[in-house]
């Protein structure tokens, strides 16, 4: 007896064409994610609605209902997603680099930078977007930065005077750093983030390992611009 995956294409296990269900769900959940992020980078998170997303998407209401409980539940999906893949991208970057600690730091920003530089609506869903969209989107943004900060707190280490720095330096520098960014994006300057590539250098770098260190590093990154 043929199983019903192959008896029949359009079997409840089956998706269309005769995907697997399962696949046929991810690739829903999927297209959902990433009509959020297009249509929240458009609209904005509070002028957006679930029929928005859903009509982008091309799936249906109650698919929609199936997947996610409401359009915060569908955004926190969204935010994670692809907030997995920026930091995937930048530890890559920060553990390619063959240098000292500032040069992987030098590193993780330029691939920071040159990604939302290209997905500017990444850029706005992570990075404005986020604090419009409810304490539990913003509870979830200040975890997120969190897993830059091992990253950040192997500069302890490098400066030879890691017991004498605050414990919060790494969360002072991260927040150096974002809020240029932010300033960036919230003002459509997101392909032009590049720019401030220097000035995020020096921000990060600076509580680590001094402002003449830093500085230099900051220079050294024009000069290569």
């Amino acid at each position: 007896m043929e199983s019903p995956s192959t008896s029949d294409p359009q079997s409840p296990r089956t998706g269309r064409r005769g995907l697997p269900q399962a696949y046929a769900v991810r690739s829903q959940r999927e297209r959902l994610l990433e009509a959020m992020v297009r249509v929240t980078a458009t609209k904005g998170y509070e002028a957006t609605t679930v029929t928005d997303v859903v009509e982008f998407a091309g799936v249906s209401q109650a698919t929609f209902d199936e997947l996610f409980d409401d359009k915060a539940g569908c955004f926190l999906a969204a935010y994670d997603a692809v907030f997995d893949v920026l930091i995937a991208h930048i530890t890559t970057a920060f553990e390619a680099a063959d240098g000292p600690w500032p040069e992987q730091i030098v590193a993780a920003l330029r691939a920071l930078v040159d990604l939302l530089a290209v997905e500017t609506d990444i850029a706005r869903l992570v990075m404005v977007e986020v604090t419009a969209a409810g304490e539990d989107a913003r509870e979830r943004y200040r975890a997120a930065l969190g897993r830059f900060m091992p990253m950040l707190e192997q500069g302890r280490a490098y400066s030879g005077q890691g017991e004498a720095l605050p414990p919060d330096t790494a969360r002072f520098a991260a927040g150096g750093a974002t809020s240029m960014i932010f300033d960036e994006v919230r003002s459509g300057r997101g392909p032009e983030l590049r720019r401030i590539l220097p000035d995020l250098v020096f921000a990060v770098l600076m509580p680590y390992i001094g402002p003449e260190a830093a500085e230099e590093e900051m220079r050294r990154v024009t000069g290569e611009g």
